[in-house]
């Protein structure tokens, strides 16, 4: 497996998903599913058409997408495979709000392997191979996260799948609350693509999705970051419970 053969095959991917997405095309903005807490338009269902049909046009690994789903079992075995979300913040999007951005990670199992996140609306291509380096557009880069958590960024958000109730929201607030400053972006790819750029220094969020965090889970650990992930309270599937960012601020939280 040349992983840096991977890893270029999937930046070129998410450009092109993304310069599809940044066309903004009639139609695009068409909402198909709508829910209290989420929404889905035509652009993610055909984003996720084309990344399919380029990976399987370059590679034989097996894809689980937000759109088009999979084979959950993936993430029990150790075959490597593709996961993807073709437009993380999808609110944003339809809101012309510019944090949103398409994620591309390969995993074995439940272990990162390498990521691509792309934003496309400041054309920012985050890549990275897990026992490599992080670069954007080509260039390394090398986070200078805060020395201690009074002085440090946290980013975090409320997935759909979240439980809000008055108890768990006071379990979150004391959780983040140690914290300088909280930040939510409404793109739990970009928020960890920052993470792993320094400019935020943790990410936290419950019950969040694995295409959700894939590739940002392989930008933290390249940057020299760790990252912390447990199956959700709730049982459902590819739902976590996860944390990364710099070492010393994932411990028991």
């Amino acid at each position: 497996m040349n992983l840096d053969h991977l890893q270029r095959i999937a930046e070129t991917i998410a450009r092109e998903a993304g310069r599809k997405l940044a066309e903004q095309a009639p139609g695009l903005r068409e909402i198909e599913f709508l829910s209290r807490s989420d929404v889905k338009l035509q652009a993610d269902r055909e984003s996720e058409e084309l990344i399919r049909a380029r990976l399987a046009e370059e590679t034989d690994y097996p894809v689980y997408g937000e759109e088009l789903g999979g084979d959950a079992g993936l993430t029990g075995r150790y075959e490597p495979y593709w996961v993807v979300d073709p437009l993380d913040g999808t609110y944003n999007y339809l809101r012309g709000n510019p944090s949103c951005a398409v994620s591309i990670g390969l995993m074995r199992g439940e272990t990162p392997v390498l990521g691509v996140i792309h934003d496309f609306t400041a054309r920012q291509c985050y890549t990275a191979i897990v026992a490599g380096s992080l670069h954007c557009n080509g260039k390394p880069v090398r986070p200078d996260w805060a020395e201690t958590k009074d002085q440090a960024v946290l980013a975090t958000g409320f997935p759909a799948g979240m439980d809000t109730s008055p108890e768990r929201m006071e379990a979150f607030i004391a959780r983040v609350a140690p914290y300088k400053k909280v930040r939510m972006t409404g793109s739990a790819a970009l928020a960890m693509a920052y993470v792993a750029a320094g400019i935020f220094d943790v990410y936290f969020e419950e019950s969040i999705r694995l295409w959700d965090v894939a590739a940002g889970l392989a930008l933290v650990q390249a940057a020299g970051g760790s990252v912390r992930m447990q199956p959700c309270r709730s049982g459902k599937p590819l739902a976590y419970d996860v944390w990364a960012g710099k070492g010393s601020f994932l411990g028991d939280d």
